[in-house]
């Protein structure tokens, strides 16, 4: 006997993914808390947001640059996800998340090809300054080097500069996508979302903190793993609590929007598609750390460094959730218990099987 469709015939796809995000809202948040810890403020995070936003008007950026920066709160991110770094790190750190607030909301406009920043960032990373008549960004991202090479992290510029480059490679095709061109299938957005996310950056400069695999050694294979998969999950989190504002803003590619291409499936299945993806991912990354953590072959301080990597997904999570930007903090919003940050420890879920998307990526 045949057995008929599982889908939907005539399935919605990305409608309005605005208006089912707003009424699955409650459900959708409470499932994204579940096995979650928050984190308290940083002690430093008052004195990070003023330093960043004393930097970034001494550099002279442009009025948009300046108000993002006064909205953003980049310190508090970073001493959510950093918390024992010391000052010379905490702020490197806080500098760069300003950065990628920028690039995101400022400078990748659909209205500027990303491919003309390339160059310029590339030659200034290399070099160590940026040219005089070059795009605003060049000025903050050669004071970040400069900071970066004072901290004692020289080695760690080759691996950034590649990092960033990605970046904005991925950046490229978003725009193409944005512009009309057909969204990308799963898999391609699942790798896009690794690299866009911009986890990875911030995990690299992390490593100028004592105690981690520091510039001037190898970091091990299972330290990239660990920190491409916090980089997606941090995307997925993003993509499920944010797609909304994506959505009212004008933005066509989403998770949601790509798995309803990918399955044909109406929207409020792939939110719960899509919710299934982020507790894979989340039981994935935390079988990682696990793993390295019972790895006596790897050296104290690796060890050591996949707990800070580890650290990161709920740390920017928290974050996420206080942001205005996203509104989570609302009625509807379910609590979240939190717990002290300042310890360092992270709770862990064991065994699973590796993802075979993040199989194959070698870059930093």
């Amino acid at each position: 006997m045949s057995q008929g469709p599982l889908l939907f015939p005539h399935p919605k796809t990305t409608d309005d993914i605005a208006g089912s995000y707003h009424s699955l809202k409650p459900w959708l948040l409470a499932h994204l808390v579940k096995g979650r810890a928050t984190y308290p403020e940083h002690p430093q995070t008052s004195r990070l947001e003023s330093a960043v936003l004393a930097w970034a008007t001494d550099l002279g950026l442009s009025e948009d640059h300046i108000k993002i920066t006064s909205e953003a709160t980049p310190g508090h991110l970073v001493g959510l996800f950093a918390p024992q770094a010391p000052w010379d790190v905490l702020l490197p750190l806080a500098k760069l998340q300003m950065i990628l607030f920028w690039l995101n909301s400022v400078d990748l406009g659909s209205d500027q090809p990303v491919g003309q920043l390339v160059e310029p960032v590339r030659a200034t990373l290399e070099k160590g300054r940026s040219p005089s008549d070059g795009p605003d960004i060049l000025r903050p991202l050669a004071s970040l080097r400069d900071d970066i090479v004072a901290a004692g992290g020289a080695g760690l510029i080759p691996g950034f500069t590649q990092l960033l480059l990605g970046f904005l490679h991925e950046y490229t095709a978003r725009q193409a996508w944005e512009n009309g061109a057909p969204l990308p299938s799963l898999d391609r957005y699942l790798r896009h979302r690794t690299r866009t996310a911009g986890i990875v950056l911030g995990m690299w400069v992390q490593r100028l903190q004592p105690g981690l695999v520091g510039p001037g050694e190898k970091l091990p294979e299972p330290l990239l793993q660990l920190m491409k998969q916090g980089s997606l999950l941090v995307g997925l989190d993003n993509d499920l609590h944010s797609c909304h504002v994506a959505a009212e803003s004008g933005e066509q590619l989403s998770l949601v929007g790509v798995i309803c291409q990918e399955y044909g499936i109406p929207l409020d299945m792939a939110f719960s598609c899509a919710l299934t993806l982020n507790a894979a991912m989340r039981y994935e990354n935390a079988n990682t750390a696990a793993a390295i953590h019972a790895d006596t072959s790897l050296p104290d301080t690796a060890r050591k460094h996949a707990q800070a990597i580890f650290h990161w997904v709920d740390s920017v999570y928290t974050w996420s959730l206080e942001t205005p930007r996203y509104g989570l903090r609302s009625p509807d919003a379910p609590e979240v218990p939190a717990s002290s940050h300042l310890n360092g420890e992270a709770s862990s879920h064991l065994s699973g099987e590796a993802c075979s998307h993040l199989n194959g990526e070698q870059q930093p």
